[in-house]
């Protein structure tokens, strides 16, 4: 600990009496060091910081007169950290006038007896600032120590960060050479990064400013590659007064992120990709595969019953929400069980355990930017299952607007189209329909294809029929389907006559090879009318 006056006034040995204390918390200030002066003004000789002792050589009894009247003002307005007054050298005891003023002043006073020279207390605030100094020594080194193991850690550059915060006693974020944050160790930061503004323009490689802002003391170290390559910015931040926060610390983490943030980019791109080919393999059903290297690249697996989660969103987003699930740094994933998690396809995946699974989407949600979905609950052997759940329950949120949506919420839930995904559907329906595609009937002539009559003989190109004399054979189909065969209502809502529908429904029929009395024939063409882009209603 720093030598201090109450350190001073504890050693029995100095027998040192207090005679004003001074303002709150002024006993307890560190002493930079102790000066001894009988002149009227000693401040030229001062720094700020001292502890003065003078016997009042030259010092009047009863009255400072002019040469005095702003002695200790004058003391205080250098930063002195007390006064040390001497008795019965010159004085008896200590002029009036001096206590007086010390009170008005804030400055702390206290009595040497004359039995105690000036040099023990010289050497009592010697050997404290030295004790200081080795101390502060010995805790950069530790401090340095336990950066250094950082730098050996599976995700080096997050480690160095929240290491760095954490020895600090602050706040600390690295931001990408743009200026965005990339890494923090907080999620929320008492600053606006945006705020720094020329704080981070830097002319010499590996510079560093020092800014107070907000009531914090703020460090910004430019980082560099050997090669003059701007790698990012590290900013570090105390709460209190400019120059309270441990710079060498901040400048010995900044000079392991250069080396950290080159090589562990390659290593950060191969776990990625070990992820994303794992939790795929989970997904389609592996699991048991997958669960001898669970605990390298997510720090385990999560228990079940499960949820899976499909994130979509902006790519800035889905990697904020990737180092959400980041196990080796503090985050949510602190407090609650593992997850196993990757990027597959342009989508972040995740399977959780049911029971914190609305915590995850909590903190997914926090970003207005990506969208959920959330399975229903399953076991390991359950996962393709709960994929789709969750791929269907995102696709679903994203056409309703919403930006999370668990599987089942919504109406209709369970039907068909909600299970199969709608580009596969789109795609079935337009292969299904493809044989009608053309066919058009025209209302004054009867059935029949391009260029071809109701007879199917190929004849000469004709002037096309009027658009509002023309039926699709997808939308007669498609009204058939809905009035379940029944010929007369089939006539009644498309304005036909029922003979007419029924030589149109012999055309589809045979246009489509099919037998529309059968039910599963007639179920997948009531899907494909649904969802084909043909047809003209």
């Amino acid at each position: 600990m720093p030598i201090t006056l109450n350190t001073l006034l504890e050693q029995r040995s100095l027998k040192l009496s207090l005679v004003v204390e001074g303002p709150g918390g002024a006993l307890d200030t560190p002493i930079s060091w102790v000066h001894s002066s009988e002149s009227v003004d000693p401040t030229p000789y001062l720094e700020g910081g001292e502890l003065l002792l003078l016997t009042g050589l030259l010092m009047p009894e009863d009255d400072p007169g002019e040469k005095f009247r702003r002695y200790v003002a004058r003391l205080a307005d250098c930063g002195i950290r007390g006064i040390g007054f001497g008795v019965g050298v010159h004085h008896a005891a200590i002029p009036e006038w001096l206590v007086k003023q010390c009170e008005v002043s804030d400055v702390p006073l206290f009595s040497v007896p004359l039995e105690i020279s000036f040099i023990a207390i010289t050497k009592a605030i010697s050997r404290g600032v030295a004790d200081s100094k080795q101390q502060g020594f010995a805790r950069l080194y530790r401090n340095q120590q336990q950066l250094m193991r950082s730098v050996h850690t599976l995700d080096p550059v997050s480690t160095i960060i929240s290491k760095t915060a954490e020895l600090i006693g602050g706040w600390a974020a690295l931001l990408n050479p743009v200026g965005a944050v990339v890494e923090s160790s907080h999620r929320f930061l008492p600053i606006e990064v945006s705020a720094l503004g020329d704080t981070l323009t830097f002319s010499t490689l590996g510079e560093a400013k020092f800014v107070a802002m907000r009531g914090y003391d703020i460090a910004v170290f430019h980082i560099a590659s050997p090669a003059g390559q701007t790698l990012g910015y590290l900013v570090a931040g105390y709460r209190g007064e400019k120059g309270t926060l441990d710079h060498p610390l901040v400048a010995q983490a900044a000079a392991l992120l250069t080396l950290a943030i080159s090589s562990s980019a390659d290593a950060s791109r191969a776990l990625a990709r070990l992820r994303s080919a794992m939790v795929r393999r989970c997904l389609e059903g592996g699991a048991e595969m997958v669960r001898p290297y669970a605990s390298d690249l997510w720090d385990g697996m999560p228990a079940e019953p499960l949820a899976v989660l499909r994130v979509t969103g902006e790519q800035e987003a889905l990697e904020a929400a990737q180092r959400l699930f980041e196990p080796f740094r503090k985050s949510l994933a602190k407090n609650m069980n593992p997850a196993v998690f990757g990027m597959i396809e342009g989508d972040f995946w995740a399977v959780v355990s049911q029971s914190n699974a609305g915590e995850w989407m909590t903190g997914l949600l926090r970003d207005s930017r990506v969208i959920v979905g959330q399975s229903s609950g399953c076991i390991w052997r359950d996962l393709p299952r709960a994929r789709h759940e969750a791929y269907q329950a995102a696709s679903e949120a994203m056409t309703s607007g919403a930006q999370s949506l668990r599987y089942g919420q919504s109406e209709g839930g369970g039907s068909l189209e909600n299970m199969v995904e709608p580009s596969k559907m789109r795609a079935f329906a337009d292969l299904r329909l493809a044989p009608i595609s053309a066919l058009v009937f025209n209302l004054s002539v009867g059935p029949h294809g391009e260029n071809t009559r109701s007879s199917g003989r190929k004849t000469s190109p004709t002037k096309s029929p009027d658009p509002d004399m023309t039926l699709h054979a997808v939308d007669v189909l498609r009204a058939w389907l809905s009035c379940r065969g029944r010929t007369e209502e089939v006539a009644r809502s498309l304005g036909l006559h029922r003979h007419t529908v029924t030589k149109y429904m012999a055309r589809i029929s045979k246009a489509l090879a099919a037998d529309l009395a059968d039910p599963q024939t007639a179920a997948e063409l009531w899907y494909a009318c649904k969802f084909t882009r043909f047809g003209g209603r």
